[in-house]
């Protein structure tokens, strides 16, 4: 017998039964699996570094034998033997940047850093010496920190050895303050890293902080540090009007003399800025003899003792 057949209309009232169900149901929660960005935009703006120690992950070690083979491409100028060479090791210059964290480069910088010196070293490497490519390029990457500490901290650069030594004197430091639960004493801190205290001493003033001219200073922060600097190197505005001020009355004595001692009294003293001369070189000039130049040289005095100019010029200065 064959099968009755089912009208459209009772067909339709099932599905609107699971439409309506549908509508009733709650949205279903989203798993963890399903909120997974894709691969290319997983790392998040405050994530980078965790993002990068992730991808880096994938990387696996390379033998000896691979790390060989790979050298000898990249002197022929094989770039993806270089990359994969480079790309094995990133995870050693994560742990080796860890040692430098905190001093005024950001971990990511000292990364990217340490990176570079990778880089130079896989170029550098020379695969017939037999000896790991790590233990090779460890010296790269602590150059390339430092260097980039010495350059990149200071509004002055420290010479790289320099560099090197405050940075282990500044993580000495921080070690013993952890193992001792307090600052460690010069003594202390001298036997951890090898050193003198003088050497200690001298070290940490160089590796202290660098001040701008421009810092606030006082309970208002009105002040800047510059402003309470004396300015040896130029004179002050008082102290240049009052030399001005004396030049021009030495100047004016010098006119109510003679033409002759005027002439001897300027180059005895260098008052027209040139070098003070000899009782000699005066005569010699002049064509008369040094006690001749010696005897208008004390009448020009005598004369210039008893001016009315000198006498006030005495009261300014006392």
């Amino acid at each position: 017998m064959a099968r009755p057949t089912r009208s459209k209309k009772a067909a339709a009232a099932p599905a609107r039964k699971r439409t309506r169900a549908a509508a009733d149901k709650p949205p279903r929660k989203r798993t963890a699996r399903a909120k997974r960005a894709p691969k290319a935009l997983a790392p998040a703006a405050g994530d980078s570094l965790q993002a990068y120690i992730r991808e880096i992950a994938r990387f696996k070690p390379l033998s000896m034998e691979d790390e060989r083979a790979l050298g000898l491409r990249i002197q022929q100028g094989d770039q993806e033997a270089l990359q994969k060479l480079v790309e094995a090791n990133l995870r050693f210059v994560v742990s080796y940047a860890k040692r430098y964290r905190g001093l005024a480069l950001s971990f990511l910088d000292l990364i990217h850093e340490g990176t570079l010196g990778l880089i130079e070293a896989a170029k550098r490497f020379d695969p017939e010496r037999n000896v790991k490519f790590i233990s090779y390029a460890v010296w790269w990457v602590r150059q390339a920190i430092f260097h980039a500490l010495s350059e990149q901290t200071r509004a002055f650069r420290l010479p790289p050895k320099l560099s090197g030594q405050i940075s282990k004197v500044i993580l000495a430091r921080q070690q013993l303050a952890v193992q001792l639960e307090r600052p460690p004493t010069a003594a202390e801190l001298a036997a951890k890293t090898a050193m003198t205290e003088a050497q200690l001493t001298d070290l940490l003033q160089v590796a202290g902080e660098d001040l701008s001219l421009s810092t606030s200073v006082g309970e208002d922060g009105s002040l800047e540090l510059g402003d309470t600097l004396q300015q040896d190197s130029v004179p002050s505005v008082e102290l240049e009007l009052i030399r001005t001020s004396m030049d021009e009355q030495i100047h004016a004595m010098v006119s109510e003399l003679d033409e002759k001692e005027r002439e001897v009294i300027r180059m005895r003293f260098g008052l027209d800025g040139e070098d003070p001369r000899t009782l000699q070189e005066i005569g010699d000039t002049l064509g008369v003899s040094r006690e001749r130049i010696r005897q208008i040289e004390s009448r020009a005095k005598e004369k210039l003792r008893r001016s009315q100019r000198a006498q006030g010029m005495r009261g300014a200065l006392n």
